[in-house]
């Protein structure tokens, strides 16, 4: 897979993860197989987009929101771009701060040799959580997610927020790690445009 198909779908798992949590926010639930396929990432130890995410319909919500942004940007969408910018920003302060990298990285090791959780479990979502809440969540200016106050003061809605967003935060390393460069978002928009429709077409 070249280098584009795989920014693009580095892309998508960034945008996926936001989409994700702006249903949460809004709905209370999401969608189940692309919230499995973004969870599931966190715990990858793949450097390899294709291997991290199987298929681009593993990344169906992360493809359809990129298009939107992309293209005729629609009011709800704005919010999501908002969040998918704010990690961006964040994976950088991130990536200056070794004592919090290790902190994510041993935390994720830990639930990587658990055989008795799901990752998809309450279990593990919740850990998840606490681990983005004790760490990125730390770091400012914090990322404020808006929604319905029901579902973000439910506990388990909140823990299955922060565990998407540190998806989010995994699939903005791998873009980066693919070159992917903020810039590439205003001038490469045809382009990114063009692989997502082949993606589409060929299954990966």
């Amino acid at each position: 897979m070249n280098k584009l198909n795989n920014q693009t779908l580095a892309l998508a798992g960034i945008l996926q993860s936001v989409a994700l949590v702006d249903q949460l926010a809004s709905n209370g639930e999401c969608d189940t197989r692309c919230s499995t396929a973004s969870l599931h990432s966190i715990i990858s130890t793949s450097t390899h987009v294709d291997e991290v995410f199987k298929s681009p319909a593993q990344l169906s919500i992360g493809m359809a929101a990129l298009k939107i942004a992309l293209g005729k940007q629609t009011k709800s969408m704005q919010t999501v771009i908002f969040y998918a910018l704010s990690l961006i920003n964040l994976e950088k302060k991130l990536m200056k701060n070794p004592a919090l990298l290790a902190k994510i990285s041993a935390e994720i090791n830990t639930l990587n040799q658990q055989d008795f959780f799901e990752i998809t479990h309450s279990h593990s979502i919740a850990r998840l959580g606490e681990l983005y809440k004790t760490t990125l969540g730390e770091l400012n200016p914090r990322i404020m997610v808006k929604g319905q106050q029901l579902h973000l003061s439910n506990q388990r809605t909140a823990n299955h927020i922060r565990a998407l967003l540190l998806s989010g935060i995994r699939a903005v390393s791998l873009w980066k790690a693919q070159g992917g460069k903020a810039w590439h978002l205003i001038f490469n928009k045809r382009k990114i445009l063009n692989t997502i429709d082949t993606l589409h077409r060929t299954g990966g």
